[in-house]
């Protein structure tokens, strides 16, 4: 195993090259805000810990980064089949896909605003002075318009400034900003002091920018070779699961389950047996998951570590978990039918967070076979906790915050309403409103849900991967923006957007809606699931193409969206309100 240092010019040359991502990577899941923090912590010199790289031959399946961040990207859009073949070596990332992923957008791509345009980053080259109400210190912003100064085009110190040294473009700036401020009125321009001062930041930051990029002391490497050495699949595999187990490190867990065996002999097996019962549902719970649903449900915490299971306290946490697996084994068997036959989750497209299963399972240790009335509370606590990112940050101290409250024995049944108390004070979003269903990084968790409603299963419960459903516009929106001319915002609107099978995708390519709903509607198929709207449905021939019918379909649709949204994410309240 090799630990070397590599500079992030090199790194970024190396994407989608000979640097990939592996398949068993989840999707990039990084808010803005932990983007800009990455950033930050970058300028001020922050270590951000080692990546973890394995090279090998062997086939796996090879995904690129993106150049442009799209939160609900197919996947399966970005699988390069020629690398991942055996015998073409590569270099796969185990450990630092959101950090590079960032560094990648910030430093040379973009990400998705929420009109669906480009944007880039832009760093305020005068910041440096004192922390915002974030506690960021080096201000970044995203924007889909070139920004003036102060604010620096990141990508320009690796694209027309890449020839410069630091002190050639900090000069050039700071001669730049010194006539912005001779333009002003004199009793508006910076005094001698001032413009030195903002001089000395310029040339901080534009060393430290540049530094980041060509100097190779800021980005640790440690590479498993898998050409020149023994790092086979099955081995490489359980090390991934061990440095992505929910965002806590487990690198002791051999150690921690030859603890646990020595008090009860069988846990392991049963804990694996437990994985591949939850994963029934082509989930990807890891053995990290029911080990810590045990550890929360007795009173020890959601933070797994070997000294839990070690000496005298460990002798009696063993015991107890042994006395109650009747009890917890039936709390997983609830939480997998509560899974399938309420939430239907069949994909992982749809998880934001696995750990937000743990207060399920705490409650249903504690109250075994809940009345419809709590399920349905326990369905809109699963839908808030993925919509609106409560398991985001912190998540064992959120795990063991709600255990005080779901982990006890509830004659009122689930406790919807202290939780959503407990996330408030956190100052996370409750309630389900109308501007979520405009969400990018949402979309895929709003129409599943519908369509769970609407066809009582879900289209992600498919066999064959390939049949794993897009996200389709009802109206093509290439059409939609040439004839009709609109904007991003009206055209990428959830009233005009479903769900259709892969195959049936780049069949239909760009045909109407009027002559695709009707050829369906004579072919027999259900089309209410799809366009939600009774009239339509029975008259596909409605769908005609012009602005007053489009505006009229397609806000009718999303207030019906809002109705079924509503009615499941938000039970305990007036909709109307919201």
């Amino acid at each position: 195993m090799s630990y070397k240092p590599r500079s992030l010019f090199r790194l970024i040359d190396e994407f989608n090259r000979s640097l990939f991502l592996p398949h068993i990577q989840r999707p990039f899941v990084w808010e803005e805000e932990q983007m800009l923090r990455l950033f930050d912590s970058l300028m001020r010199n922050y270590p951000i810990q080692t990546l973890l790289f394995w090279r090998t031959k062997d086939e796996i399946k090879a995904r690129k980064f993106m150049e442009q961040i799209a939160w609900d990207a197919d996947l399966s859009d970005f699988y390069e089949m020629n690398i991942s073949k055996e015998g073409i070596e590569k270099v796969f990332v185990l450990d630092g896909q959101q950090r590079l992923q960032t560094l990648y957008a910030i430093f040379f791509g973009a990400i998705t605003s929420p009109d669906n345009k480009r944007s880039e980053a832009y760093f305020d080259i005068t910041s440096g002075i004192s922390p915002d109400e974030q506690g960021l210190l080096y201000k970044v912003q995203f924007s889909t318009e070139p920004l003036i100064l102060p604010w620096y085009r990141v990508a320009d110190a690796i694209g027309k400034d890449a020839q410069s040294n630091s002190e050639e473009v900090a000069d050039r700036i700071n001669e730049a900003l010194d006539e912005l401020n001779f333009a002003k009125p004199a009793e508006l321009q910076e005094t001698p002091q001032v413009t030195r001062a903002r001089e000395k930041r310029v040339r901080r930051n534009i060393s430290q920018l540049i530094s980041l990029l060509r100097e190779e002391k800021h980005f640790w490497i440690q590479e498993l070779d898998g050409v020149a050495n023994e790092f086979p699949y099955r081995r490489v595999l359980d090390i991934f699961v061990r440095v992505n187990s929910g965002g806590t490190k487990l690198d002791a867990s051999d150690l921690m389950f030859a603890a646990m065996k020595e008090g009860w002999s069988e846990i392991e097996v049963v804990i694996e047996e437990t994985t591949e019962l939850l994963n029934g549902t082509n989930l990807k719970f890891d053995k990290t998951f029911p080990l810590k649903c045990l550890l929360v449900a007795h009173n020890r915490g959601a933070e797994a570590s070997p000294e839990k299971f070690t000496g005298t306290d460990g002798e009696l946490l063993l015991d107890e978990m042994n006395a109650g697996w009747g009890r917890a084994e039936i709390a997983f068997q609830e939480l997998r039918d509560f899974m399938k036959n309420d939430l239907k989750v069949y994909a992982d497209k749809v998880i934001r967070s696995y750990n937000s299963f743990i207060p399920l399972f705490d409650f249903l240790y504690k109250n075994p076979k809940p009345n419809e009335a709590s399920r349905a509370q326990m369905r809109a606590y699963h839908y808030k906790a993925q919509l609106f990112g409560w398991y985001s940050q912190s998540t064992d101290t959120v795990i063991n915050a709600l255990h005080s409250i779901v982990g006890k024995s509830s004659s009122a049944g689930f406790p919807l309403g202290e939780i959503k108390e407990y996330f408030v004070k956190r100052g996370n979003d409750v309630d389900l409103k109308r501007h979520h269903l405009n969400e990018t990084r949402l979309r895929f968790i709003l129409l599943n849900l519908i369509y769970v409603d609407q066809m009582g299963s879900s289209p992600f419960d498919v066999k064959f991967k390939g049949n794993d459903p897009h996200v389709d516009h009802i109206y093509p929106q290439s059409m939609l923006r040439s004839k009709l001319g609109l904007y991003s915002a009206d055209i990428n609107h959830l009233g005009n957007f479903r769900f259709i099978g892969a195959t049936d995708n780049i069949r239909k390519r760009a045909e109407l809606p009027a002559s695709y709903f009707t050829r369906l509607k004579t072919a027999g198929v259900d089309l209410s699931k799809h366009l939600l709207l009774e009239d339509f449905a029975k008259e596909p021939a409605k769908l005609i193409f012009d602005l007053a019918s489009y505006t009229d379909f397609r806000d009718r649709r999303f207030k019906r969206m809002w109705e079924i949204l509503a009615t499941t994410v938000n039970p305990e309240i007036d909709h109307a309100s919201l």
